[in-house]
């Protein structure tokens, strides 16, 4: 009697861990209970090479007014990582942004210049961003009949190539009293860009 109670506890256990080994994973979640969503198609072409892609959605009850808002909002957020890229690889220091000597009115000129240099980065970036082209959409219809619709941009060309032409543009906007200060040598600032828009790839 007390090895046939035996045997049955063993098999109820061993039917147990069988049971508890085979069942199928659950969605991977956070510790908050979050669970994680899957890439769209936009998004995973946009993850492949981020120097020279970005993604941008936009929704509209206008099939065309959401891919325009998506495109804008890919454009834009493109041009502000270029930017920051191009304020990164030219230095504060290049632009004698550490002249300021506690007088109002230098203060108020080194100001102007950031604000200058601010501008101009990001006017540069946007005429880079201007040579994109979509290379893959993704639309839905929501419940409510609007559509969501999503891009990825890309630029044509290398990395190389747009940091040869960020440099030639740079360049261009310079006054040349200003890069005799700044000691300004192409191929150095186009290699710092390079390097620069090659970190948004690791």
């Amino acid at each position: 009697m007390r090895k046939s109670i035996f045997f049955v506890a063993c098999a109820a256990t061993c039917a147990t861990l069988a049971l508890t080994s085979c069942k199928t994973p659950k969605n991977i979640s956070s510790s908050l209970g979050a669970v994680e969503i899957p890439q769209n198609a936009c998004e995973a072409a946009a993850e492949i090479s981020p120097a020279t892609r970005a993604v941008g959605k936009g929704t509209h009850f206008s099939e065309m007014t959401a891919r325009n808002i998506a495109e804008t909002q890919a454009r834009g957020q493109f041009a502000r990582a270029i930017a920051a890229k191009i304020k990164t690889a030219t230095g504060e220091e290049a632009y004698g942004y550490n002249i300021y000597s506690g007088d109002s009115q230098s203060g108020n000129s080194v100001q102007d210049q950031g604000q200058k240099s601010n501008d101009m980065a990001l006017s540069v970036a946007e005429g880079v961003v201007a040579n994109t082209v979509v290379i893959k959409t993704a639309k839905f219809k929501l419940p409510n009949q609007q559509f969501e619709y999503w891009v990825c941009l890309e630029y044509q060309k290398s990395v190389a190539e747009m940091a040869t032409e960020i440099a030639r543009k740079v360049e261009q906007r310079i006054p040349d009293d200003q890069k005799l200060k700044m000691n300004f040598e192409f191929e150095q600032f186009r290699k710092k860009v390079e390097g620069e828009l090659e970190k948004m790839d690791t």
